[in-house]
């Protein structure tokens, strides 16, 4: 019988085996399933178990905040961005600046003409260029709220010199005159008002560096609303605070530039504006237009402040417009090529009398604070973009010119003499630029799998070239005098030099453009000795009154953008 029952149960286990395996693998299947859900819910947001509100907190906290994660509002999308770019820069050294200082003085003939140091222009450092922070909401499908802040304060006037070092207001800063003043008068009052005695040169850059004093620090950047909604088709708009449609490469995100700075005609047009826009775009972005009304406060030779996070200084506003069109795009053998231009007409300032002077060097404005006087004005830029494709690909070419017209500042440029009424005169420069990157030419595949790992490093080289030329030196004039008195100046007479400046860089990519170091050389070629007409030798007893001054300069800039 116990070898009967023992028979039996063998059997019976025999059966059911395969019955009991299978019910495993499904209890497997539905327990493998049952796991991936609720790691999906603790992904969404679920807490797991942890021990302690602490640890809870933590738990919690690293699922939702985690590398990578999407930072998420209570209503819209909201995307924040960033760039950081950080300088270190060497100047060559010089011990003059560009300028005759005692030229009108009767003393120049026994001391000689007198330059003032270059002292202020030529310290090696480090800046912070840019510290951007951008915040863009999408409250809906037709709604995006943008806010960008800067507080280095962006482009505005600070204690570090320009790129090259003479650029915007280059002579002796003066604050007003009245027909002619000399200098040594101007600069009496002006130490008076600062609680100096003497006739010192006052010059802006000096006060700014020793005094901290310079123009109100811009944090504000971009701040506007923009509108794209589905019933119109190609358009969107904008309104608030942003660039006007001007130029291609002061358009350009400043993370993106193919030098540690834009060219010298594009540093004017990176400036934001007060406004409302209308923007078009066809045919996948291959033709797009632009245009808007702007306060425009100010000028266009920026001769007193930018445009931007200020209110207007007249009752007119400025219409600005920009086109584009593209007809070879990402093509593989012709690759890209862009042709457009912009153009912004208005009509700035109010008084029409500029300032006036009572009993001597005592200065009041006419209007109310508004010292420009009323005038018409307008800028203009038109640009080219080349990047070929085939066995050359990876090469880019660049042009763009720049014009435009305005009246400055009452006093504000001046050498030996301030301007009470300066005329209105023209400004006009240009760049072309090329560059070759390797990560986008014909030897990318080799570099990039090259068992060397110094050659391999070359894969995300890219070696840049700009030669530039503008009219960024302006003063009184050194040569137009009176056609009945010879040693009268004529105060509305502006003479505008240009400067050349060629640069030389590489750029390395270490992750795109959001990390990525940059090394320039410029070379900046000014204009050599200036020699006067007779009249000017006779009333300075000198016919040099300009001369070059070696500000050649050494960039390293190191990006994070994000």
């Amino acid at each position: 019988m116990l070898r009967l029952f023992m028979w039996i149960l063998a059997s019976l286990a025999a059966v059911a085996a395969p019955c009991v395996l299978a019910a495993s693998n499904e209890d497997y299947s539905n327990l493998k399933k049952e796991v991936e859900e609720l790691r999906k819910k603790l992904n969404g947001g679920t807490a797991p178990k942890a021990v302690g509100a602490i640890g809870r907190a933590d738990a919690t906290v690293a699922n939702r905040y985690g590398p990578g994660a999407t930072v998420t509002t209570k209503k819209g999308k909201l995307n924040i961005g960033g760039l950081l770019q950080v300088w270190s820069y060497h100047i060559n050294n010089d011990n003059r600046n560009a300028f005759v200082l005692i030229d009108q003085n009767r003393v120049a003939s026994f001391f000689g003409v007198r330059y003032s140091g270059n002292e202020m222009n030529d310290n090696d450092g480090m800046r912070i260029r840019r510290a951007e922070i951008k915040f863009s909401l999408e409250i809906n499908d037709d709604i995006t709220a943008v806010m960008m802040i800067d507080p280095t304060g962006g482009d505005e006037a600070n204690t570090f010199p320009g790129m090259p070092t003479n650029q915007g207001v280059v002579g002796l800063s003066a604050i007003t005159g009245t027909g002619e003043l000399s200098i040594e008068e101007l600069t009496r009052f002006v130490n008076s008002l600062n609680g100096i005695n003497g006739t010192t040169p006052f010059a802006v850059a000096r006060n700014r560096m020793q005094n901290g004093f310079m123009k109100p620090n811009r944090v504000l950047q971009d701040a506007y609303i923009n509108y794209h909604p589905a019933f119109i088709p190609h358009h969107d708009f904008t309104i608030g605070q942003f660039k006007p449609p001007m130029s291609e490469e002061g358009n350009r995100n400043s993370g993106q530039l193919d030098f540690v700075e834009r060219a010298m005609i594009n540093q004017f047009s990176n400036q934001r504006d007060l406004g409302v826009m209308v923007h078009g775009s066809w045919w996948n972005d291959r033709f797009q237009y632009w245009g808007g009304v702007f306060n425009s406060a100010g000028n266009f030779h920026n001769s007193f402040a930018s445009y931007q996070n200020r209110s207007d200084d007249n009752d007119d506003k400025d219409f600005a417009w920009r086109a584009l069109v593209r007809p070879i795009w990402n093509m593989k053998n012709w690759g890209s090529l862009e042709l457009g231009y912009s153009r912004q007409d208005g009509i700035h300032g109010e008084s029409s009398k500029g300032l006036s002077v009572v009993g001597g060097p005592t200065l009041f404005l006419d209007t109310d604070g508004l010292n420009l006087q009323q005038s018409t004005a307008f800028r203009e830029y038109a640009w080219a973009w080349y990047r070929p494709g085939g066995p050359i690909r990876g090469w880019w070419f660049r042009g763009e010119y720049a014009h435009w017209r305005d009246r400055p500042e009452p006093g504000i440029f001046g050498v030996s003499f301030a301007q009470l009424r300066p005329a209105p005169f023209s400004r006009e420069g240009f760049y072309i630029s090329s560059g070759y990157k390797l990560s986008d030419s014909i030897w990318a595949d080799t570099l990039k799998n090259h068992p060397n790992w110094l050659i391999k490093m070359a894969h995300d080289v890219e070696f840049v070239y700009r030669y530039e030329k503008f009219g960024n030196i302006i003063t009184d004039s050194l040569s137009r005098f009176s056609q009945v008195f010879t040693d009268l100046r004529i105060p509305s007479a502006t003479d505008v030099f240009s400067t050349v400046a060629q640069t030389v860089g590489v750029n390395y990519y270490w992750r795109g453009y959001n990390t990525r170091t940059q090394i320039n050389y410029i070379w900046v070629d000014e204009p050599g000795r200036h020699r006067a007409t007779i009249q000017s030798q006779i009333h300075t007893r000198t016919g040099d009154r300009f001369r070059e001054v070696n500000n050649d300069m050494f960039v390293i800039s190191q990006q994070i953008m994000w």
